[in-house]
């Protein structure tokens, strides 16, 4: 009889699992290592390209705990398992990570899970959109949210793989949280409604987020921030190295991270430090390289529809497209998945051309219906050059559908972008106001409906208005 292989449709018809063959077996030896110089530095710039693709998200995040966690001396414990809240909408001074909403306040906390599970408590919500957001080492996500919890749990106590989360007694409300990482991203995102006096009660709901954990402790890890980690590959796989060290990698990637010992990076090698010049030299040159080639990808993204606009695919839920999860969280960290929040952006017009505030040019939004959300939505504007909130007059950074503490809806149906609002457009809550260089758009659907998610429904265009905007704010 003819044995055949089972096709996985996920990888092909030849893929097969290499430890259940007597043929495989681990090596005890070290991989070649070139004996000349310009075979070595291609090997290490390769290896290097690699690296930086595979392990983004992993160091920036590192990076940004760092930022927010380190100690300010050594031997002082790191403050982890800390809510950090942001207590006011995000402004052009924004610096946490690239493409932040203007929506939603944000709080974040890192999870140390390396002694144990870690006790949430939260309090009611009621109709407000709010989600917690985990983001594992590898930016994967998994959220907890009216939408993946209707009835609201108000305990949450979530653990890492071989804890048990219910060694003992909880409320009955409590809900059990597996995730797959000792160190976890939880970005908390609250609503901000309509009205002056609103951020006081988003502020209150923030501070009555409990987490319960262990007690910090001093940690040996390196302190190395997000200029550090986007500047030297020395940093970046210094910070690669550490949270392999501690989170481990999937499974299905050990073979991939593997080649990276050459560099120094993973269990038993020496430090990064300790490469030879040539090694040194050659992952210089691949770190370069993987940063330029990250930097000129932004604009792809997703899938360019008719209108001009691009969705943003996948979002959280990456696989192992590792280019295109590097790509997404250098954009911008954290992105969360499009159940939660699904979005457009456009660099462009609807004739194709960069969309720029210079020489007077000025741009509407029609809206024939409402982007189908369940909980609201907006369109934000960035600098195209760097991805932060643009320095607008009075602080106007977006226009979105307005939700009043009764929870009624309104919204714009024309949206007006231009470095000054158009002579006879009186109406300031759908002027978007633009700077005198290329710019672009984002529009977040929060909680989408069906039509968005399966593409029913896609964003109308953008297009250059016959009149330049005459005047600045």
């Amino acid at each position: 009889m003819t044995r055949t292989r089972k096709a996985d449709p996920a990888i092909g018809p030849t893929s097969y699992d290499p430890t259940r063959l007597d043929q495989f077996q681990e090596s005890a030896a070290d991989d070649v290592r070139p004996v000349g110089t310009d075979e070595t530095l291609t090997l290490a710039s390769v290896l290097a390209q690699q690296a930086v693709l595979y392990g983004m998200p992993a160091v920036l995040q590192y990076a940004s705990m760092c930022t927010q966690c380190a100690p300010v001396s050594d031997g002082a414990p790191w403050t982890l398992n800390t809510l950090e809240h942001e207590r006011s909408l995000a402004r052009s001074d924004f610096r946490h990570f690239r493409v932040p909403n203007v929506d939603t306040v944000y709080s974040n906390a890192w999870l140390d899970l390396t002694e144990g599970p870690v006790t949430i408590d939260l309090p009611e919500f009621g109709s407000r959109y709010y989600t917690l957001e985990f983001v594992d080492a590898h930016s994967n996500v998994s959220n907890v949210s009216a939408r993946t919890y209707p009835d609201g749990p108000r305990t949450i106590v979530v653990t890492a793989p071989g804890q048990d989360g219910t060694a003992t007694a909880l409320p009955s409300d409590a809900v059990v949280f597996d995730v797959p990482t000792l160190l976890m991203w939880i970005l908390m995102r609250i609503q901000v409604h309509s009205g002056p006096d609103d951020i006081d009660t988003v502020r209150a709901l923030q501070d009555s987020v409990v987490i319960t954990g262990p007690a910090p402790r001093p940690r040996p890890w390196p302190v190395l921030h997000r200029e550090d980690v986007e500047s030297s590959a020395a940093a970046f796989l210094t910070a690669l190295d550490t949270v392999v060290a501690v989170n481990g990698v999937p499974v299905q990637d050990l073979s991939h991270v593997h080649q990276f010992r050459q560099l120094n990076v993973g269990p038993g090698t020496p430090d990064v430090g300790d490469l030879d010049e040539v090694m040194s030299r050659g992952a210089d040159i691949g770190f370069t390289r993987a940063m330029a080639l990250l930097d000129s990808s932004r604009s792809r993204l997703g899938r360019r529809t008719a209108s001009g606009w691009t969705r943003v695919l996948d979002k959280g839920a990456h696989g192992h497209n590792f280019v295109a999860r590097a790509v997404m969280n250098f954009v911008g960290l954290g992105a969360n998945a499009v159940e939660e929040n699904c979005s457009y952006n456009t660099y462009v017009n609807s004739d194709g051309n960069a969309l720029t505030g210079s020489d007077g040019h000025t741009y509407d939004i029609e809206f024939s219906e409402p982007p189908p959300a369940e909980a609201f939505w907006s369109v934000t504007l960035y600098d195209a050059e760097t991805g932060w909130l643009y320095e607008a007059p009075g602080d106007v950074f977006s226009v979105r559908s307005i939700t009043s503490p009764d929870g009624r809806v309104s919204n714009p149906s024309r949206i007006v972008i231009g470095h000054g609002r158009p002579d006879g457009h009186d109406d300031a809550r759908s002027w978007l106001p633009a700077p005198a260089r290329p710019f672009f758009l984002v529009l977040r659907m929060y909680r989408p409906h069906e039509d968005a998610l399966t593409e029913r429904w896609s964003p109308p265009p953008v297009h250059l208005a016959d009149k330049p905007s005459p005047t600045t704010a």
